[in-house]
């Protein structure tokens, strides 16, 4: 997958979650299944990896630096997000937060020389940061799936 084609992707992610600012407030936090997140805890989620990407990544790659060495603990960052998600904040400021951050991503992935995309991920010899966004993409497309679903069958 082309840089163009992972900012494309990002972009349309962005512009789909306008969409979810006309479902009920019922539905908004209602989990996909027992057990499962709802559609407040997914765009919640989808910001705070996207946090994580600017902070952990993007700002190094742009900087030409490794990234930094740090215990990556994706079940506390997801609860971290779930826990935002339920604080109260209103599901339309927190789908706009999405779209803020997620443009930021967007606007530092275009900084990235394209060049970059097609080189080794550090420290994973068998995978190209272009793998590495598309594996990030296919994520954000997998929840979207769940949440379209979800909302189909409410």
């Amino acid at each position: 997958m082309s840089k163009e084609m992972i900012i494309k992707e990002k972009m349309s992610l962005m512009e789909w979650s306008n969409t979810l600012k006309n479902i009920p407030e019922s539905l908004w936090f209602k989990p996909f299944r027992e057990g499962a997140w709802g559609t407040a805890d997914v765009i919640s989620h989808f910001i705070f990896w996207d946090q994580f990407v600017i902070k952990n990544r993007i700002h190094f790659l742009l900087n030409n630096e490794d990234f930094p060495k740090i215990l990556i603990d994706a079940d506390e960052i997801n609860k971290q997000a779930s826990n935002y998600a339920r604080s109260g904040i209103l599901q339309e400021e927190l789908i706009n937060e999405f779209i803020c951050t997620r443009k930021e991503l967007v606007t530092l992935l275009k900084k990235i020389p394209s060049v970059k995309f097609d080189q080794k991920y550090p420290r994973k010899e068998d995978m190209t940061l272009n793998d590495y966004f598309l594996g990030i993409i296919e994520h954000d497309l997998k929840h979207k799936e769940q949440i379209e679903l979800h909302i189909k069958n409410k």
